[in-house]
This record gives C-alpha cells, structure tokens and sequence, in this order.
C-alpha cells in the first residue's frame, strides 16, 4: 500500500469545476479527498475529522485561505496546508507561510507538480520512523544524534526542499549527501556548491549556465549546475552568503521551476531537489534586509539543525574512533587506539572547528604517532595549550615527566591485558622495575586483565 493510499485530505475550493478536478486528481493519486466550498465547511469538517493535509484555495466566497490557517493555528491544530492561489505576491506568500502554511503554489500549476509536492510535504510531517540501516559518516548515539538520523530516514523519502544550519564543521554536507543516498533520487547526480566562495558573477554563470556570447570568453554553451543536477540533489552550501541579484533567480526557480541562462532567452526547465545550508541566522539576515523574506520562508520547508561538537559529549571518543579507523587505513598506518591522555584531552577539549576540527586532529595524530597508539603529545597543539582546552594543569618538568610515565604505563598496563611480564617485555624493562612503578603511581593491573 502506497504512502499516499492512507492519508486524507481535505481540499478547500470554491470554484466547483476545479474542486471536480482536483477530488478526482487527488484521488487518483491514492489519496482520500474530501472536498468542501469554504470557510465554514471545512472548519466543520476540520472539527469533525482527523486529516493528514489541507489543500486549499488563498481567495474564497466566504473568506480566504489565510483566515484558515489563523483559524487552525488558534485551534492547535497541527495539519500541514497547501495554499493554492493565482495572486500570489510577496505581501500574501510571507503572510501565509507565517501563519503556518507548508508551501505555496501558484496557478496555474500541473497536477503532477501539486500531487509531488503533496508527497514530500506530508512524508516530512509523518511521525518519527526509524532512520537507515547505515548512516555511514553520521556517527552518534546520544538522543539528539539519535532524533537527526530519524529525521534524515523520514525527510530522504520526500521530495521537498531542506535547509540545514548549526556551525561550520558539524557535518550538514554529510547529513546532505545521505538525504541524496536514502532518497528517490539517489540514481541521479548530487551537485555541491559554496556560494560563499565564489564571486557574484561567477556564481551566477555556474548556477544557471551562459549562452555563447553571452559575454567576452564565452566561446560555447555552457550548462548549469541545476541542469548538471537534473534528476537529482543541488546543495547550496552557505546560501546565507548568496547575493540579493541571485537569491531572486533562485526564488523563480523554486517557484516556476525553470531559468534562464546568462544571456538567453528560452526559458530552461529543471528537475531537481534542492538542499541548502547555513550557518548564519536567516532570520536575522531578513530583518537586516540582506536575505529575501520570501525565499527565506522557501527554503525553510524543513529544517534540520545539525548540533555543535561541545554538545555532543557522548559522541567525541565514537567519532575519534571512527576518524582512527577511516585514516589509519587511508594512510596505510597500523593505529589501533587512543591513550587514556589523549582521550582526556579530547573530551575536555571546546571543539569550536567541531566534527572537521576533530578529523583534522586525529588525521594530525596519525600522521606523526609511533608504535600503534595516539599519545596526548601527538594531537595539536591547540588541544595541549592549558590556555586554550584547560586540559592540562600547571606543572613543572617533573610533574609533568611523571604523569606521562604514569600514563605510559597504564596504557602498556591495557596493552598487555593486566600481564606484569608482558608489559614489562613491551616497555623493555624488568618485571621488578615494573612493580616499582606501578606501586609508585598506585595503578591496578588487575582491571586490565580480560574476565
């Protein structure tokens, strides 16, 4: 049984040869349609039963769409609406989309786009599934990690538009690419692109492609990214750092599904799912007047907030792990564990450069490590300066020189399953130099030893 064959919608349209075709495209599609009129109908039918969707007109005899949804919203009502309407402007889009509107379509539209955007709109609103077998990359186990991939398993079956925030390096091109891979279009292409690293012209001619002679060196044609995306996934990284000229094209592709080259003409048709990604306040960018209302409330169909590392404590040495394991083989080094040092130094570590700045440093580590393990001395400085992680206390050389022998001897102590002789044989010393320190330093082998 199909998704669409168990959700109900109520379709709200006064005009009654389009509410005849709609019922019997809705219907077609495997919905269950009840059609109403106006206002008072559907709040009547809204009392009266529970519905998946609210597909209504914006203008209607007894009112208009928007005094629904404020209705709805006064309500408690939580059902997602699709506002219909052929006087779509500014002005009404951001109105209702306020007052808590999924998404806007402009008539005329073709009912497969409308059946489409149904889908994507009500698989995004289904109650929480279990994510994917295998998130690859997205490691973590703590509850917030473990509502993400939940979220990333729902949101890939959809077809609507995602916008990813949270702080540089928590891993939203990784959360990007496994909505492609878990999604209808993972047959398809996924094009990436940061709007903040390339000029506004630049950007223009690799987003929407140029005509020949569209400009001085412009000897052929040349496609697009959303046309290199046709059929698949576009992420725009950063759209927070896309100019106001462009976030106009990008409004009119989202809306009408097609573009113009530079210096063309002939309108371009695309198929693509477009996913984006911040980590500016958007919000705050619309009140500053640098990022369109409109578009903003676009995009932000569904949103995913990808946490920063500090908030992830129960995650760090599962990451760390996963990060040894991925370049120790990438690099063709034997590295098999951390030391108990350097896993106190990562957990008490900020991690402002979050999941990137924890790769970075264990690709540093292995790198420079010896002997199969990651030593505190191996990780970069800026997680050894007492200053900047508050992981190491003041000491002078001796303190210091004795609590790396400490933790040199408890790691070996790990190594070695608790055995005094083998660890001995592993430190090149004597068993009876051994048992010395290990009294010295009050450490327990014993705990070490496997049951």
């Amino acid at each position: 049984m199909s998704l669409a064959s168990t959700q109900r919608i109520l379709l709200v349209e006064d005009e009654p040869g389009l509410r005849e075709v709609l019922t019997l495209a809705l219907e077609g599609a495997g919905f269950r349609c009840e059609a109403v009129s106006g206002i008072g109908e559907s709040q009547r039918a809204l009392r009266e039963t529970t519905f998946d969707g609210v597909l209504s007109d914006l203008k209607l005899k007894d009112g208009s769409g928007i005094e629904l949804l404020s209705w709805m919203k006064e309500q408690g009502l939580g059902t997602p609406v699709v506002i219909m309407t052929a006087y779509a402007t500014t002005e009404t889009t951001v109105q209702a989309l306020n007052q808590g509107a999924v998404d806007f379509i402009t008539k005329p539209f073709k009912h497969e786009e409308l059946i489409a955007s149904l889908k994507g709109l009500l698989a995004a609103a289904e109650p929480e599934s279990e994510p994917p077998a295998d998130l690859g990359e997205l490691v973590g186990v703590g509850p917030t990690m473990r509502k993400i991939n939940a979220l990333i398993g729902k949101v890939s079956r959809a077809d609507t538009t995602v916008l990813l925030t949270g702080e540089s390096g928590t891993g939203k091109e990784v959360v990007a690419r496994l909505i492609h891979r878990y999604s209808d279009r993972a047959k398809g292409p996924f094009v990436a692109v940061n709007c903040g690293a390339l000029p506004e012209a630049l950007l223009e001619s690799e987003l929407f492609g140029f005509e020949k002679g569209a400009f001085t060196g412009a000897g052929a044609l040349k496609r697009g990214l959303f046309e290199e995306a046709g059929g698949g996934i576009l992420f725009l990284d950063e759209i927070g750092e896309m100019p106001l000229s462009l976030q106009v094209k990008l409004l009119r592709v989202l809306q009408e599904r097609e573009f113009e080259r530079l210096g063309g003409v002939k309108a371009v048709k695309v198929d693509v799912r477009l996913i984006t990604a911040t980590h500016r306040d958007l919000e705050a960018a619309v009140k500053a007047g640098t990022f369109r209302e409109d578009l903003y409330y676009r995009l932000h169909v569904f949103e995913l907030f990808m946490p920063p590392l500090r908030e992830r404590q129960a995650d760090i040495l599962l990451l760390a792990d996963h990060f040894v394991e991925k370049i120790s083989a990438a690099q063709g080094k034997d590295v098999r564990r951390i030391s108990t040092s350097a896993i106190d130094m990562l957990v008490a570590y900020h991690w402002p450069g979050n999941v990137r700045e924890l790769e970075n440093a264990i690709e540093r580590a292995i790198l420079v490590s010896e002997g199969g393990v990651i030593h505190a001395h191996h990780l970069p400085p800026s997680l050894q300066t007492a200053e900047l992680s508050g992981t190491l206390p003041a000491a002078g050389l001796g303190e210091a020189v004795a609590a790396f022998e400490r933790d040199l001897l408890q790691d070996t102590l790990k190594s070695a399953r608790g055995n005094r002789a083998r660890a001995a044989r592993l430190l090149r010393t004597t068993e009876r130099i051994l048992n010395y320190k290990i009294k010295k330093y009050d450490l327990e082998p014993e705990r070490f030893k496997t049951p």
